[in-house]
Order: C-alpha cells, then sequence, then structure tokens
C-alpha cells in the first residue's frame, strides 16, 4: 500500500494571479476520475485491514450484504472532494477555494452558476450524494484506516463477534447504522463513525 500522510500544500487564494488559474482546468466531473482511491482491503494499513476482513467475513456469512465504497484514499482526492461539497452547498465561494500543489483545477468558471454546476457535476461522480457533511480535508482514509460501507440484510440474522459469540441482530435498521452491528464491528477494531448519520457508510480505526 502507498500511502501519502502529510496533508497538502495549499495557497490562500489572494496570493493567486488570474492567469494562475487561466493555466489551470476547469473544475467538473472528470475530476473523478483523477488521484483514483482505492476498494480493496488490501490498501488498508495491515492491522486495519485484518480487523476490516474478519468482520466482513462475518457479516457476509451470516447473510449481510456489503458493498464498499472507499478504503485508501490520496490527499489530492480528499481535497477535491472536500471543496466540490462545499462548493455545491455554497458554504464556501469558489474564488476563495485554496490551491493545492500538484492539483491543477480552476474552480472558477466564466460564468457564477457554471461554477456552482459543475461541482454538483463533480459531488455526483464522487458519489457524495447521500453525505450529509464535506468529507475531511484530511481524514483515517488518508491513511489507509477508514472503510466505506453500503451494508443492508433482511430478517433477523447471526453475526459471530471477534471472541466468537453469535449475536442475534433482530433490531432495526437493517444497515451499518444498527446499534448491535456497531457493537459487533468494535469489537473486531472497526468503529462505526461517532458523527451519526452525517456519514452513514463510515467505519474506521478510531470511529472518526
Amino acid at each position: 500500500m502507498t500511502t501519502a500522510t502529510e496533508k497538502l500544500r495549499t495557497v490562500r487564494p489572494a496570493t493567486m494571479r488570474t492567469a494562475d488559474r487561466s493555466n489551470k482546468e476547469l473544475s467538473g466531473a472528470q475530476w473523478a476520475q483523477r488521484f483514483k482511491g482505492s476498494k480493496d482491503t488490501k490498501d488498508l494499513a495491515p492491522t486495519f485491514r485484518k480487523a476490516v476482513d474478519a468482520f466482513i467475513e462475518a457479516m457476509t456469512a451470516a447473510g449481510i450484504n456489503v458493498r464498499i465504497s472507499a478504503t485508501y484514499r490520496p490527499a489530492p482526492r480528499s481535497y477535491l472532494m472536500h471543496w466540490c461539497w462545499q462548493i455545491r452547498y455554497k458554504y464556501v465561494a469558489p474564488e476563495d477555494v485554496p490551491a493545492a500543489a500538484g492539483v491543477d483545477i480552476n474552480w472558477v468558471h466564466p460564468i457564477p452558476t457554471a461554477s456552482i454546476e459543475a461541482a454538483k457535476q463533480m459531488v455526483r461522480a464522487f458519489d457524495m450524494g447521500d453525505l450529509n457533511t464535506a468529507p475531511a480535508l484530511y481524514s483515517l482514509h488518508n491513511e489507509g484506516r477508514a472503510i466505506g460501507m453500503s451494508i443492508s440484510w433482511k430478517d433477523t440474522v447471526t453475526v459471530k463477534d471477534a471472541d466468537g459469540k453469535l449475536v442475534e441482530v433482530k433490531t432495526t435498521p437493517r444497515s451499518g447504522m444498527n446499534r448491535q452491528l456497531k457493537v459487533i464491528g468494535a469489537s473486531y477494531g472497526v468503529k462505526k463513525f461517532i458523527g451519526g448519520a452525517k456519514d452513514k457508510p463510515h467505519w474506521s480505526a478510531t470511529g472518526r
């Protein structure tokens, strides 16, 4: 696994000339194909990978459907995801986004509405339509110690925890937000995001 745990060097907009922006590629859905991350657990940090693999094995053995959306994420991808979400929901103006070393994107389109539309396209391309908070500029995904998973099942399931105990999960919702499943995950060292429904797919080594 190759990781970049240092935060990206950024330049505040006030220091950028108009020419600096014009030499860069405009924002849009195509940026989701750059700085690709991983959906494979083999790209997680070794200790966390072992925990995740065991937890997923226990869930699938119980008949639970697990779809992985993200494991390791390079820092430039986090930068793109964070700022397109902020622009799309109008928490920040495109011209106020800091530049990042090695990411030659121009967030400012000739027409202001085009900047917002491009950000919307990026949010869709990054599959963040159901995300209720901006992705972190720097997170445990950048260290390979977080995973995004969509989890679902029908009826009651029986899941083995890390101690070998069989736990009958009768409660709802039948998703990763289930209280019993969170406890089972934690027994393996895979902790549900402490921010609740703001980021439903997110699990990590610490819960952050």
